[in-house]
């Protein structure tokens, strides 16, 4: 028997480093700090979260978007056109199905 997950999944961007002044432009975004989170179908839902951090560039005259119009979907977009998402997904697959069926386990002996 197959067992089908049912996995949803979803970005949180933790912050995002920008340079205050840079081409006569302002908050110029180069590093965003992010987690992708998996969380499975069971009652008691597993949820597990891979984080990483991504370097953007602005090079002169591409388009530019001021800090106060970004929007998540738009940082998203950044990330899934740079980061390899189906090994993300793959990779917190494995770990929501490591929680359900452990194969290690950790032990504290009590010695002096």
């Amino acid at each position: 028997k197959i067992n089908i997950m049912a996995n949803t999944y979803d970005w949180k961007i933790n912050q995002l480093d920008a340079k205050i002044h840079q081409d006569n432009l302002e908050n110029v975004i180069y590093i965003v700090h992010w987690s992708y989170l998996a969380t499975d179908d069971s009652v008691e839902p597993i949820t597990v979260n891979l984080s990483g951090a991504m370097g953007v560039e602005y090079n002169e005259g591409d388009p530019f978007i001021p800090y106060n119009e970004l929007t998540k979907e738009i940082v998203v977009s950044w990330l899934e056109n740079n980061l390899e998402v189906d090994a993300l997904k793959l990779s917190l697959d494995k770990q929501i199905e490591l929680k359900k069926n452990p194969v290690d386990e950790y032990l504290h002996p009590d010695w002096d």
